[in-house]
């Protein structure tokens, strides 16, 4: 079974309580710290990351073929607590929105951030990082870009270093965050309670 990329580095583990989401919520504004273990230099990605996945989001993840071809892996819609997922073009299915930190278990999500410049992607303005991202016993070299105006992830390509979530060794995400973009779908499959 193939795990998706953004099943790792994003919120859709099962069943993570109300009172966690506001918690997170609250981070995404930049009122508390940075976490015990968040590499320093990673401080703006960090929030930005929280500031992306911690609100309203839809987030497609493509696996990279050797040609430069993409092959849609996964699709998500986050909404509050919810998160409706679905693999490929197949059903979807609303589950309990798990929520992730920066840090896991074994230290820094994000390591060894360089801005490495400024540039555009189509008509946005991102800031463009070079950065080492590990978790789950997967490791990447990824480049992310941020919107230079909000501060939120657009997109993150990862280079993987040994084994890959899903078979290709280069995945790209591509995150939505305006709001009036994103709607549930009506014909998920319940799996909340199961």
């Amino acid at each position: 079974m193939r795990l998706s990329f953004f099943a790792l580095i994003l919120p859709l583990i099962l069943s993570v309580a109300l009172p966690c989401a506001a918690q997170e919520h609250r981070r995404s504004f930049g009122l508390l710290d940075r976490l015990p273990g968040e590499d320093p230099s990673c401080d703006f990605v960090n929030r930005s990351y929280e500031r992306t996945f911690g609100g309203k989001f839809s987030a497609r993840t493509y696996g990279v073929q050797p040609m430069g071809d993409y092959e849609l892996i996964e699709t998500g819609i986050f909404i509050g607590d919810l998160a409706y997922d679905r693999q490929g073009l197949g059903r979807w299915h609303l589950r309990h929105r798990g929520l992730r930190k920066t840090v896991d278990g074994i230290g820094a999500i994000f390591r060894h951030c360089s801005n490495a410049s400024d540039s555009l992607y189509g008509a946005v303005p991102v800031k463009v990082f070079q950065v080492d991202w590990a978790r789950n016993g997967y490791n990447a070299k990824s480049e992310v870009l941020i919107a230079t105006a909000t501060a939120k992830f657009v997109k993150i390509t990862s280079h993987f270093v040994g084994k890959s979530p899903s078979g290709f060794p280069v995945m790209m995400g591509l995150v939505e965050t305006k709001g009036d973009r994103i709607k549930a779908p009506s014909d998920a499959i319940d799996l909340r309670y199961e």
